[in-house]
């Protein structure tokens, strides 16, 4: 009988020593809210302007959103619980959608945000504003912006 509970001991130690993960800790990736999804603006990459060019800036409270941006859209964002990531894209073809992805990195927590733009053939060339609610960014955590150009899919 000792012999069976000494076994079966040794079994339960193997088997939770083996099962243990040396690094629980993966990155995660999700597609951010924006100013169209949580607050009903639209058409945002044409409405919305802000004092940039070909770069982002992040925002963090509600009197730089209202002293930065203008346009048709205008809400009251909850800044408790995001950043607005906001930038300008000059481009010399017509634009079909913008896409966005926020990776962040496990074990910094740092977040890069991947902006694909999808550019077609007419001979429109628009200034876009892209913008992202992102989820409050900590003290310590950095944000990258990523722009990529492809040729529309349609």
């Amino acid at each position: 009988m000792r012999h069976r509970i000494s076994l079966f001991t040794l079994i339960s130690f193997l088997i939770l020593a083996c099962s243990k993960d040396d690094d629980p800790c993966s990155d995660t990736t999700l597609i951010p809210k924006s100013l169209e999804s949580e607050y009903g603006c639209t058409d945002t990459k044409y409405q919305m302007e802000i004092d940039l060019a070909g770069d982002f800036t992040i925002i963090s409270d509600q009197a730089n959103f209202n002293a930065l941006v203008t346009g048709s859209c205008l809400p009251e964002i909850d800044f408790s619980m995001y950043d607005l990531v906001i930038g300008k894209m000059n481009f010399t073809s017509g634009n079909t959608s913008i896409e966005y992805v926020l990776e962040t990195e496990c074990e910094t927590r740092d977040q890069n945000l991947v902006v694909t733009f999808y550019q077609n053939m007419t001979a429109h060339a628009p200034n876009l504003t892209y913008h992202a609610l992102i989820p409050k960014l900590d003290g310590g955590q950095d944000l990258t912006v990523e722009i990529i150009v492809l040729p529309s899919p349609i």
